[in-house]
């Protein structure tokens, strides 16, 4: 379980204020809104990068943060990269990327390839394989879709129902009306504040209410 309860964020100015989101195990939360609105900080917050200025969050369990950047290092294989990670054996590393989650990133078909040679699909499968393999509890995610093509989009959100079938909590900051219909609750950062929505409700009707 997680619990944000209360939770306000600054930095010159505040960015969050009385935030409140309860997710259980199995449990996938969007965070909608537009750039700029917290989504971000949000995810920092949680994933214990940003101290809230008031409010309490708690989490039972480890914490995996995937950010938009990627956090890869251009001159090294998918291998090495996941190595910067854990200190799994090789043996360990491949047969992890051929189990049940991880397998539907299909890393171990590029294992050998540098990122410099990546697709952004490539880049985003192993962002996302290089912080599941190390077993987090709780996943945050900063939009996981930006910028790919279908059938890797397709393939994180194979392994989003995946992660959450298996009891894994995910948070997921988007734009893209395809991740909330894999979500269970969806909440709409605006003003600094978060109100919880129905998540059938079209993004840009939401986005421009």
């Amino acid at each position: 379980m997680i619990t944000i309860d209360n939770v306000s964020v600054k930095y010159k100015k505040t960015v969050l204020t009385g935030v409140n989101i309860q997710a259980q195990s199995g449990e996938c939360i969007g965070l909608l809104g537009l750039n700029g609105s917290g989504k971000s900080t949000l995810l920092s917050a949680i994933a214990g990068i940003k101290k809230p200025a008031s409010g309490k969050i708690s989490a039972e369990g480890k914490i995996g943060f995937v950010t938009q950047e990627n956090a890869l290092i251009d001159e090294l294989t998918a291998y090495d990269n996941i190595l910067m990670w854990t200190s799994m054996k090789k043996d360990d590393i491949m047969n992890a990327l051929k189990g049940p989650e991880l397998s539907i990133l299909k890393v171990s078909d590029f294992i050998n390839v540098k990122v410099r040679n990546m697709s952004g699909g490539m880049k985003k499968r192993l962002a996302l394989a290089s912080v599941i393999i190390t077993g987090p509890d709780i996943l945050l995610m900063d939009e996981p879709l930006a910028a790919l093509d279908i059938p890797a989009k397709s393939d994180i959100l194979k392994f989003i129902d995946a992660f959450k079938a298996n009891g894994g909590i995910i948070f997921i900051a988007s734009h893209e009306a395809e991740v909330f219909e894999h979500c269970d609750k969806v909440y709409h950062l605006k003003d600094g504040k978060s109100v919880q929505i129905d998540k059938s409700r079209p993004v840009a009707e939401v986005i421009n209410a």
